[in-house]
């Protein structure tokens, strides 16, 4: 698999097939979120449903392929690896934007599971469309505890079959504490935003940027290594 994925590339002179797949699945998933957002926005609650489910699964097999098969963020925060170019482009370019779209994609992911998990409970279905209730909506401690746990033995499943080192774990682990932060912005939120649906669309916008920035940076980030600096790990 890692040698089929390692042959040369079809979308830019020095890259691999790996990152050229890569790259469009983070293109694909992102259209999908944004045009499920704009079908929000017009009241289409069914098409907005299934289309979200859609951008979610292009979004998990991403990861998957991205972060678990190729490893390129791993590699590019342990080193320089991934990069051939200078060192000020390095440390003041290409880092700054890689630092910003690991954070833009891993509160992106969280962020998708919680509104997933918010529209199935905030919305029902009446004559056939999906639509948001109005209403206080609050997550219980059991609803706590298992998100918590369920993410903290995800990602220490992850880290031990991926990492070998302590600067690997240390990705996994912020992932993690992302996950508790998100947690806890909910817990802050409900006191002052106790209607579900309202909370929906508020979160759903801020979240919709953050992948509206994961899409710019994977583009800056795939530029940087495959076109403009050709990378120094071997084919």
């Amino acid at each position: 698999m890692k040698e089929l994925l390692a042959q040369e590339g079809f979308l830019a002179r020095y890259s691999t097939l790996g990152a050229d797949l890569s790259f469009l699945l983070s293109i694909l998933f992102t259209v999908l979120f944004l045009k499920a957002w704009s079908w929000a926005k017009k009241h289409k609650g069914n098409s907005h449903h299934w289309l979200i489910l859609a951008a979610m699964v292009t979004m998990v097999s991403y990861f998957v392929f991205y972060y678990l098969t190729r490893r390129l963020g791993v590699l590019a925060i342990e080193g320089r690896e991934g990069f051939g170019g200078p060192d000020w482009v390095y440390y003041f370019i290409f880092s700054p934007i890689l630092t910003l779209h690991i954070f833009a994609v891993s509160i992106g992911l969280v962020m998708a599971f919680y509104m997933i998990t918010l529209g199935f409970r905030a919305a029902f279905i009446t004559n056939g469309r999906r639509v948001l209730r109005g209403g206080e909506l609050k997550i219980g401690k059991k609803g706590f505890l298992i998100v918590s746990l369920g993410g903290l033995a995800l990602f220490l499943i992850i880290a031990l079959i991926r990492c070998n080192t302590i600067r690997c774990a240390s990705i996994y682990i912020s992932f993690y504490i992302t996950l508790l932060v998100v947690i806890g912005i909910e817990k802050i939120i409900e006191r002052f935003l106790l209607d579900g649906s309202r909370r929906h669309r508020l979160i759903g916008r801020f979240t919709m940027l953050l992948y509206l920035t994961a899409l710019i940076t994977t583009t800056s980030t795939y530029l940087l290594l495959y076109t403009i600096y050709p990378p120094s790990i071997p084919k």
